[in-house]
């Protein structure tokens, strides 16, 4: 199949990028090692090593703004994603704004990666809240008239009844895999996300510098994600590669996400396959990644922080979440994604080519 997929963004050495950019890749890279001819669209570069081809979108200056980011992602994105020409194509696969694609008269696959609701009912700010129920307002009419709409996980079908589809985001096994002689020899905490926002990076920085640190004064904290103040025992890693990532995950005893709302969470499935017990606070993602708590930790704000403590300071409680959750982790490979994407690719392209034929 020749397949187009629009994202916005893709990985960057360097970079902050989140785990939609990742996911994007991670399929439109799986795709294309099975032999079809893969092109993202996006405003990043062609990673290394990548077997697609990228073709820039337009209007990357402006969406770069803090207004351009703001109006285009939901709303003007349903504009720019209709630009390039798809004539060449079987299907579309979109990361982002699709609502206007059925008028390119190809199949599309959209992919949730979360929900809009959710994320309005977590944001900071009435403003971003309201952004947020207008998205959600499209999400709502994409799935209905989109047949190939995939959510990522139930909770986001939950949030979407017009979902027909739920295909689990993938975890590279091959690459995030556990390796005990890696843990560092102190007591140490791996984090990916942001300081504000849903992720909340600044609560977990607070928590590690008062209850942590109190505990184990030499334990470290590997924060992935933009630089933040300087805290003792805290190092900034900024757009590292999955290699590296996967070290870091490798390297920590714990795994600790505060976030208030994830579609998915994908940083906890990498964790838990590369052998790293995860702490949580409860929120959709983490209750259906983590299982309500059978492969892993779920602990409110007040306990959070005890919580870590007593994985740091118990390894035979660790050693018992780390093999729950490595296996667990083997139930949503990267290749068992990739062969149902595949498969509802392939579906959808001979509905297509019947209903063309047929008239």
């Amino acid at each position: 199949m020749r397949l187009a997929v629009f994202s916005y963004g893709l990985p960057v050495p360097g970079e902050k990028r989140g785990g939609i950019e990742r996911a994007a890749h991670s399929l439109a890279q799986g795709l294309a090692e099975r032999g079809h001819g893969v092109v993202v669209f996006s405003h990043d570069p062609k990673p290394s090593g990548a077997a697609y081809d990228v073709r820039q979108l337009p209007w990357q200056g402006f969406i770069k703004t803090w207004l351009g980011r703001r109006v285009t992602m939901g709303y003007l994105g349903n504009v720019i994603a209709l630009l390039p020409d798809y004539r060449e194509f079987d299907a579309i696969i979109a990361h982002g704004d699709s609502v206007l694609l059925p008028l390119t008269g190809k199949p599309i696959v959209r992919v949730m990666h979360g929900s809009a609701w959710g994320e309005a009912a977590s944001a900071t700010s009435l403003g971003r809240s309201l952004l947020q129920y207008g998205v959600y307002a499209q999400e709502l009419l994409t799935a209905l008239v989109e047949s190939g709409t995939v959510a990522v996980s139930e909770n986001t079908r939950y949030a979407n009844p017009f979902i027909r589809h739920v295909i689990p985001n993938g975890v590279d096994t091959r690459l995030f895999q556990p390796l005990p002689r890696e843990k560092t020899a102190e007591p140490s905490i791996v984090f990916v996300g942001t300081l504000g926002g849903r992720k909340r990076g600044a609560f977990l920085l607070d928590v590690f510098r008062r209850v942590v640190r109190t505990a184990y004064p030499d334990a470290t904290l590997m924060f992935v994600g933009p630089p933040g103040p300087e805290v003792p025992g805290v190092t900034y890693y900024t757009g590292v590669n999955d290699t590296d990532l996967a070290t870091l995950y490798r390297r920590a005893w714990v795994y600790a996400s505060p976030s208030t709302y994830e579609g998915f969470g994908l940083p906890y499935l990498e964790a838990m396959a590369s052998g790293t017990a995860v702490v949580a606070t409860p929120n959709p993602g983490s209750r259906e990644v983590l299982g309500d708590g059978d492969h892993g930790r779920l602990a409110e704000d007040a306990s959070f922080g005890g919580a870590v403590v007593d994985l740091l300071g118990s390894e035979d409680r660790r050693r018992a979440i780390e093999s729950a959750g490595a296996l667990r982790a083997q139930q949503f490979s990267l290749d068992v994604m990739v062969d149902r994407y595949e498969a509802l690719l392939m579906e959808m392209c001979g509905l297509h080519a019947k209903r063309i034929t047929s008239t």
